[in-house]
């Protein structure tokens, strides 16, 4: 028994000189490491924005939408987006719209509801910004086309209505007071260019083939002359006062919409005046001129 004491007291103080005669150099390595646990942030969807899809800009007010936000149609862009705003290491995000689970799977950034290419949205078709209550889900996942582990998702519930519109202001009398974008082929308006708003961006592959654009006036207006860099002037004479002309239709009313020539609707910039006079051919008196400037896409 008191041998072992002995040899464990003798161990003891071994281990303790031992200690005591680490090198200094060595001392300080020792006492500078340290671990430091950095665990790689899970994948997360944060919340989701209203894209302007003309502007591909998110709408003011909207980023992000607040949960049970209500969108007024009357007093947002016509032509809208969302966008789902991410975290972490996301590579895919599924949406699910209204109870279909599987709405849209978007693989690449950014992570729009309706398509976009390369961050140029696409609108959304109508049913997603239809009036009435809506719930969206979007779930991230950290692979391709849904795969790997899914994320943080985030819902979102909202309700689309429609006001009453403003009592719109008399248009003033003798003035051009906006512009729309005429399928040719059915000489309607093309959904969301009526009017076509400033600075719109008309992606010809989303668009009809055939294009023409109309002039809507105020009273008293007999003739409208239109200017466009790059083209020659055109002047039309009764209305409806369409850019590129048109001509009477088999019952004899005028409004059977010309297809515009390709310089009206080159790609690039473009800045398109309207002036309005009192009587046919430039006569009379020249009321209130629009100008609009707007880019055309392939």
């Amino acid at each position: 028994m008191f041998q072992t004491r002995s040899l464990s007291a003798a161990l003891l103080g071994t281990l303790a000189l031992a200690a005591v005669a680490l090198p200094a150099a060595t001392a300080q390595t020792v006492k500078g490491q340290s671990i430091t646990v950095n665990p790689t942030a899970p994948a997360a969807v944060t919340g989701l924005t209203l894209i302007d899809a003309d502007t591909n800009k998110p709408v003011p007010g909207f980023d992000p939408i607040q949960p049970g936000a209500t969108l007024d149609l009357a007093r947002l862009p016509a032509r809208m987006n969302m966008r789902a705003n991410v975290s972490g290491a996301v590579k895919s995000v599924w949406f699910g719209l209204d109870g279909n689970g599987n709405y849209r799977l978007q693989g690449g950034v950014p992570y729009s509801l309706c398509s976009d290419n390369g961050g140029d949205y696409e609108p959304c078709p109508a049913a997603v910004f239809a009036p009435g209550a809506h719930s969206l889900l979007a779930t991230p996942f950290t692979a391709a086309n849904g795969g790997g582990t899914a994320g943080l998702a985030a819902s979102l519930t909202y309700t689309v209505v429609r006001s009453a519109a403003a009592q719109p202001t008399p248009a003033p009398a003798l003035a051009v007071t906006s512009f729309t974008l005429i399928n040719a082929d059915t000489n309607q308006p093309v959904p969301g260019f009526d009017p076509i708003r400033p600075g719109a961006r008309l992606r010809l592959s989303a668009l009809p083939s055939r294009l023409n654009v109309r002039a809507n006036v105020g009273s008293g207006v007999r003739s409208v002359r239109f200017a466009q860099k790059g083209s020659k002037d055109y002047l039309e004479n009764e209305a409806p006062f369409a850019l590129c002309g048109d001509s009477k239709d088999k019952s004899g009313k005028k409004g059977d919409y010309l297809n515009c020539g390709a310089n009206r609707f080159a790609p690039g910039q473009h800045r398109l005046t309207a002036t309005p006079f009192s009587k046919m051919f430039a006569g009379g008196t020249a009321g209130q001129a629009l100008t609009l400037d707007f880019t055309v896409e392939r």
